[in-house]
Protein backbone atom coordinates (compact mmCIF):
# COMPACT_ATOMS: atom_id res chain seq x y z
CA UNK A 1 0.00 0.00 0.00
CA UNK A 2 2.92 2.28 -0.59
CA UNK A 3 5.92 3.03 1.56
CA UNK A 4 5.66 4.04 5.20
CA UNK A 5 3.10 3.25 7.85
CA UNK A 6 -0.46 4.41 7.54
CA UNK A 7 -2.86 5.36 10.28
CA UNK A 8 -5.84 3.22 11.23
CA UNK A 9 -8.15 5.95 9.90
CA UNK A 10 -6.41 5.84 6.52
CA UNK A 11 -6.64 2.06 6.42
CA UNK A 12 -10.36 2.06 7.24
CA UNK A 13 -10.96 4.73 4.58
CA UNK A 14 -9.18 2.69 1.90
CA UNK A 15 -11.05 -0.49 2.77
CA UNK A 16 -14.37 1.35 2.78
CA UNK A 17 -13.66 2.94 -0.62
CA UNK A 18 -12.78 -0.46 -2.09
CA UNK A 19 -15.99 -1.96 -0.73
CA UNK A 20 -18.08 0.90 -2.12
CA UNK A 21 -16.53 0.35 -5.54
CA UNK A 22 -17.60 -3.31 -5.45
CA UNK A 23 -21.02 -2.23 -4.15
CA UNK A 24 -21.62 -0.08 -7.25
CA UNK A 25 -20.88 -2.87 -9.72
CA UNK A 26 -21.92 -5.82 -7.50
CA UNK A 27 -18.62 -7.55 -8.22
CA UNK A 28 -15.24 -6.85 -9.80
CA UNK A 29 -12.25 -8.74 -11.12
CA UNK A 30 -8.89 -8.56 -9.37
CA UNK A 31 -7.54 -6.50 -12.27
CA UNK A 32 -10.34 -3.96 -11.79
CA UNK A 33 -9.69 -3.80 -8.04
CA UNK A 34 -6.00 -3.20 -8.77
CA UNK A 35 -6.89 -0.37 -11.13
CA UNK A 36 -9.20 1.14 -8.52
CA UNK A 37 -6.44 1.04 -5.92
CA UNK A 38 -3.98 2.69 -8.28
CA UNK A 39 -6.28 5.23 -9.99
CA UNK A 40 -8.64 6.26 -7.22
CA UNK A 41 -6.63 5.56 -4.06
CA UNK A 42 -3.21 6.34 -5.56
CA UNK A 43 -1.68 3.16 -4.18
CA UNK A 44 1.52 1.79 -5.67
CA UNK A 45 0.82 -1.74 -4.43
CA UNK A 46 -2.94 -2.36 -3.96
CA UNK A 47 -2.48 -6.13 -3.60
CA UNK A 48 -2.19 -5.83 0.18
CA UNK A 49 -5.48 -3.94 0.43
CA UNK A 50 -7.36 -6.55 -1.60
CA UNK A 51 -5.87 -9.55 0.20
CA UNK A 52 -6.38 -7.94 3.61
CA UNK A 53 -10.06 -7.24 2.80
CA UNK A 54 -10.50 -10.92 1.88
CA UNK A 55 -8.68 -12.09 5.01
CA UNK A 56 -10.83 -9.88 7.24
CA UNK A 57 -14.02 -11.24 5.66
CA UNK A 58 -15.19 -8.04 3.94
CA UNK A 59 -15.09 -9.55 0.46
CA UNK A 60 -15.13 -13.08 -0.93
CA UNK A 61 -14.32 -14.68 -4.28
CA UNK A 62 -16.30 -16.62 -6.84
CA UNK A 63 -14.74 -18.64 -9.68
CA UNK A 64 -16.73 -18.56 -12.91
CA UNK A 65 -15.99 -21.99 -14.41
CA UNK A 66 -17.25 -21.23 -17.93
CA UNK A 67 -14.56 -18.59 -18.54
CA UNK A 68 -12.03 -19.41 -15.77
CA UNK A 69 -12.40 -16.04 -14.10
CA UNK A 70 -12.33 -15.05 -10.42
CA UNK A 71 -14.47 -12.16 -9.22
CA UNK A 72 -14.77 -10.45 -5.83
CA UNK A 73 -18.04 -9.57 -4.11
CA UNK A 74 -19.20 -8.17 -0.75
CA UNK A 75 -19.89 -10.39 2.22
CA UNK A 76 -22.41 -9.59 4.94
CA UNK A 77 -19.59 -8.03 6.95
CA UNK A 78 -18.60 -5.95 3.96
CA UNK A 79 -22.16 -4.66 3.55
CA UNK A 80 -22.31 -3.74 7.23
CA UNK A 81 -19.02 -1.85 6.90
CA UNK A 82 -20.47 0.56 4.32
CA UNK A 83 -24.09 0.71 5.56
CA UNK A 84 -23.56 4.21 6.98
CA UNK A 85 -22.48 5.48 3.55
CA UNK A 86 -24.65 3.37 1.24
CA UNK A 87 -28.33 3.40 2.32
CA UNK A 88 -29.16 0.55 -0.08
CA UNK A 89 -26.38 -1.73 1.17
CA UNK A 90 -28.91 -4.08 2.81
CA UNK A 91 -30.37 -4.76 -0.67
CA UNK A 92 -27.01 -5.74 -2.13
CA UNK A 93 -26.94 -9.28 -3.51
CA UNK A 94 -24.33 -11.15 -5.47
CA UNK A 95 -25.74 -13.55 -8.05
CA UNK A 96 -23.30 -15.69 -10.00
CA UNK A 97 -25.85 -15.82 -12.84
CA UNK A 98 -24.64 -12.30 -13.67
CA UNK A 99 -21.05 -13.39 -14.34
CA UNK A 100 -21.60 -14.82 -17.81
CA UNK A 101 -19.47 -13.69 -20.75
CA UNK A 102 -21.95 -11.18 -22.21
CA UNK A 103 -22.61 -9.55 -18.84
CA UNK A 104 -18.89 -9.41 -18.06
CA UNK A 105 -18.14 -7.69 -21.40
CA UNK A 106 -20.74 -5.04 -20.65
CA UNK A 107 -19.55 -4.63 -17.07
CA UNK A 108 -15.96 -4.26 -18.24
CA UNK A 109 -16.95 -1.37 -20.54
CA UNK A 110 -18.98 0.29 -17.76
CA UNK A 111 -16.06 0.09 -15.32
CA UNK A 112 -13.62 1.43 -17.93
CA UNK A 113 -16.01 4.36 -18.41
CA UNK A 114 -16.10 4.84 -14.63
CA UNK A 115 -12.33 5.27 -14.43
CA UNK A 116 -12.22 7.60 -17.43
CA UNK A 117 -15.01 9.82 -16.12
CA UNK A 118 -13.54 10.04 -12.61
CA UNK A 119 -10.20 11.15 -14.06
CA UNK A 120 -11.84 14.05 -15.90
CA UNK A 121 -14.74 15.24 -13.77
CA UNK A 122 -15.46 16.04 -10.15
CA UNK A 123 -18.11 13.51 -9.17
CA UNK A 124 -20.51 14.02 -6.29
CA UNK A 125 -22.31 10.70 -6.57
CA UNK A 126 -22.34 7.56 -8.73
CA UNK A 127 -25.60 5.62 -8.56
CA UNK A 128 -25.71 2.07 -9.95
CA UNK A 129 -28.50 0.67 -12.10
CA UNK A 130 -29.67 -1.85 -9.52
CA UNK A 131 -30.09 0.87 -6.86
CA UNK A 132 -32.08 3.05 -9.28
CA UNK A 133 -34.34 0.11 -10.00
CA UNK A 134 -34.87 -0.60 -6.29
CA UNK A 135 -35.62 3.06 -5.62
CA UNK A 136 -38.20 3.35 -8.40
CA UNK A 137 -39.59 -0.17 -8.16
CA UNK A 138 -39.93 -0.40 -11.93
CA UNK A 139 -39.20 -2.84 -14.73
CA UNK A 140 -38.79 -0.03 -17.25
CA UNK A 141 -35.51 0.55 -19.10
CA UNK A 142 -33.23 2.62 -16.91
CA UNK A 143 -29.63 3.83 -17.36
CA UNK A 144 -26.63 1.67 -16.57
CA UNK A 145 -25.64 4.28 -13.98
CA UNK A 146 -26.53 7.83 -13.00
CA UNK A 147 -23.67 10.24 -12.35
CA UNK A 148 -24.12 13.43 -10.36
CA UNK A 149 -21.35 15.91 -11.10
CA UNK A 150 -20.18 18.43 -8.49
CA UNK A 151 -21.92 21.11 -10.58
CA UNK A 152 -25.23 19.33 -9.94
CA UNK A 153 -25.58 18.07 -13.51
CA UNK A 154 -27.23 14.63 -13.63
CA UNK A 155 -25.84 12.35 -16.31
CA UNK A 156 -27.56 9.15 -17.41
CA UNK A 157 -24.82 6.73 -18.51
CA UNK A 158 -25.62 4.22 -21.24
CA UNK A 159 -22.87 1.80 -22.25
CA UNK A 160 -23.47 0.00 -25.53
CA UNK A 161 -21.70 -3.26 -26.34
CA UNK A 162 -24.14 -4.57 -28.95
CA UNK A 163 -25.47 -3.36 -32.30
CA UNK A 164 -28.92 -1.73 -32.18
CA UNK A 165 -31.27 -1.19 -35.09
CA UNK A 166 -32.80 2.22 -35.70
CA UNK A 167 -36.09 1.02 -34.19
CA UNK A 168 -34.29 0.23 -30.91
CA UNK A 169 -32.73 3.70 -30.87
CA UNK A 170 -36.14 5.23 -31.44
CA UNK A 171 -37.28 3.60 -28.21
CA UNK A 172 -34.24 5.08 -26.39
CA UNK A 173 -34.79 8.59 -27.78
CA UNK A 174 -38.50 8.69 -27.01
CA UNK A 175 -37.89 7.33 -23.52
CA UNK A 176 -35.44 10.11 -22.70
CA UNK A 177 -37.59 12.75 -24.38
CA UNK A 178 -40.11 12.02 -21.62
CA UNK A 179 -37.44 12.32 -18.91
CA UNK A 180 -35.53 15.40 -20.08
CA UNK A 181 -37.45 18.66 -20.36
CA UNK A 182 -35.88 21.81 -21.76
CA UNK A 183 -38.97 23.92 -21.11
CA UNK A 184 -39.27 22.95 -17.43
CA UNK A 185 -35.79 21.69 -16.45
CA UNK A 186 -36.76 21.14 -12.81
CA UNK A 187 -39.10 18.39 -14.05
CA UNK A 188 -36.22 16.57 -15.76
CA UNK A 189 -34.99 13.31 -14.32
CA UNK A 190 -31.62 13.85 -16.07
CA UNK A 191 -29.83 16.77 -17.70
CA UNK A 192 -28.00 14.81 -20.39
CA UNK A 193 -27.31 11.25 -21.53
CA UNK A 194 -23.74 10.04 -22.06
CA UNK A 195 -23.65 7.09 -24.46
CA UNK A 196 -20.38 5.15 -24.50
CA UNK A 197 -19.82 2.61 -27.27
CA UNK A 198 -17.53 -0.32 -26.56
CA UNK A 199 -15.83 0.00 -29.97
CA UNK A 200 -15.30 2.54 -32.75
CA UNK A 201 -17.41 0.34 -35.05
CA UNK A 202 -20.34 0.46 -32.64
CA UNK A 203 -19.75 4.21 -32.17
CA UNK A 204 -20.10 4.82 -35.93
CA UNK A 205 -23.31 2.82 -36.07
CA UNK A 206 -24.85 4.75 -33.19
CA UNK A 207 -23.81 8.10 -34.67
CA UNK A 208 -25.40 7.20 -38.03
CA UNK A 209 -28.76 6.43 -36.39
CA UNK A 210 -29.19 8.29 -33.11
CA UNK A 211 -28.99 11.91 -34.20
CA UNK A 212 -31.54 11.53 -37.01
CA UNK A 213 -34.30 10.61 -34.58
CA UNK A 214 -35.92 13.76 -33.17
CA UNK A 215 -32.71 15.60 -34.22
CA UNK A 216 -33.36 18.87 -32.37
CA UNK A 217 -33.80 16.99 -29.11
CA UNK A 218 -31.11 14.35 -29.70
CA UNK A 219 -28.35 16.85 -30.48
CA UNK A 220 -28.92 18.51 -27.11
CA UNK A 221 -29.73 15.43 -25.05
CA UNK A 222 -27.02 12.95 -26.09
CA UNK A 223 -23.24 13.04 -25.71
CA UNK A 224 -21.54 10.25 -27.65
CA UNK A 225 -18.12 8.66 -27.10
CA UNK A 226 -16.45 5.30 -27.35
CA UNK A 227 -14.29 3.73 -24.65
CA UNK A 228 -11.02 4.91 -26.21
CA UNK A 229 -12.13 8.50 -26.95
CA UNK A 230 -13.61 8.80 -23.47
CA UNK A 231 -10.31 7.69 -22.00
CA UNK A 232 -8.61 10.73 -23.55
CA UNK A 233 -11.54 12.99 -22.71
CA UNK A 234 -13.13 13.58 -26.12
CA UNK A 235 -16.73 13.17 -27.25
CA UNK A 236 -19.25 14.19 -29.91
CA UNK A 237 -21.90 16.70 -28.87
CA UNK A 238 -24.14 19.13 -30.77
CA UNK A 239 -22.54 18.19 -34.12
CA UNK A 240 -19.01 18.85 -32.86
CA UNK A 241 -16.06 16.99 -31.41
CA UNK A 242 -15.02 18.47 -28.07
CA UNK A 243 -13.80 17.55 -24.61
CA UNK A 244 -16.20 15.96 -22.16
CA UNK A 245 -15.64 18.91 -19.81
CA UNK A 246 -16.63 21.36 -22.55
CA UNK A 247 -19.76 19.37 -23.38
CA UNK A 248 -20.88 19.37 -19.74
CA UNK A 249 -20.07 23.08 -19.47
CA UNK A 250 -22.54 23.68 -22.33
CA UNK A 251 -25.13 21.49 -20.60
CA UNK A 252 -24.67 23.45 -17.37
CA UNK A 253 -24.95 26.81 -19.15
CA UNK A 254 -28.14 25.71 -20.89
CA UNK A 255 -29.63 24.51 -17.63
CA UNK A 256 -28.77 27.75 -15.82
CA UNK A 257 -30.14 29.93 -18.64
CA UNK A 258 -33.41 27.93 -18.57
CA UNK A 259 -33.75 28.60 -14.84
CA UNK A 260 -33.14 32.33 -15.40
CA UNK A 261 -35.99 32.69 -17.88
Amino acid sequence: MGKGRITKIEQVYRIRMLLRFIFIFRYATREELFKFGQDRLKLSYPRWLIDYSVKQGFIATYHEPAISLKVYYLTQRGKECISKYEPFSSYYRFDNKNTGLNTLEHQKAVIESYFSIYRQLEIKDWIPEWVIRKDRKTRDKIPDNVIVASSGIKIALEVETWYKKKSAWEVVVYKYSREISYNIPEHSRYDVVLIVASSSYNYDGIKERLFYIKPEFSKRAFILADVLSLDIGTCFYQDEYMSLKEALRLVCERKNSSHDK
